[in-house]
């Protein structure tokens, strides 16, 4: 079993734009999460659509595998981290996704802010906000699953696949 991330979208009642979100499932293939994501969507059924995807493999210098091993005490986690900023050339809010292996939720936070130093604006109170940060170690749990972290022996980057795919 591998781990995936993917990046969803579609509509959400009356919105005027597409809406996003990241989202992890478990699977052979990206084919076998397809059904899991369909659970996990909350707007509109019938716009659901994938616009990227990928294994994670490897994150922040570590492996990563399924075991279905109890997790070890006391070690680093992966996160998530949604970070938002603005550009005063964009009308939008920018985002950026990090994965980071790190001890804690505060660790990672402080880790991907110091990866956004080229952005302009704060989101807000003079800091670029960490909009969110997902404890994913803890979130395959729901699974079944445990991810084990160890240290790589060489870079894997990230491969990932960009396409619309409606997957309702």
């Amino acid at each position: 079993m591998k781990l995936f991330m993917f990046y969803v979208g579609g509509n959400c009642g009356n919105s005027n734009v597409e809406l996003h979100d990241v989202r992890f499932s478990i699977g052979e293939t990206p084919e076998d999460c397809h059904e899991d994501l369909r659970r996990q969507w909350w707007g509109d059924a019938d716009s659901l659509h994938l616009d990227c995807w990928g294994a994670v493999e490897q994150a922040d210098g570590f492996d990563i595998t399924l075991t279905t091993d109890a997790p070890a005490e006391g070690r680093d986690k992966l996160f998530f981290v949604n970070l938002g900023g603005y550009d005063p050339a964009e009308f939008s809010e920018l985002h950026k996704n990090i994965l980071l292996v790190m001890p804690d939720e505060n660790s990672a936070k402080a880790r991907a802010k110091a990866q956004i130093r080229h952005w302009t604006l704060p989101h807000r109170d003079r800091l670029f906000d960490v909009e969110k940060a997902v404890d994913v170690t803890a979130s395959m749990q729901r699974y079944g699953y445990s991810l084990k972290l160890t240290k790589a022996a060489r870079e894997k980057p990230f491969t990932f696949v960009c396409k619309y795919l409606p997957i309702a």
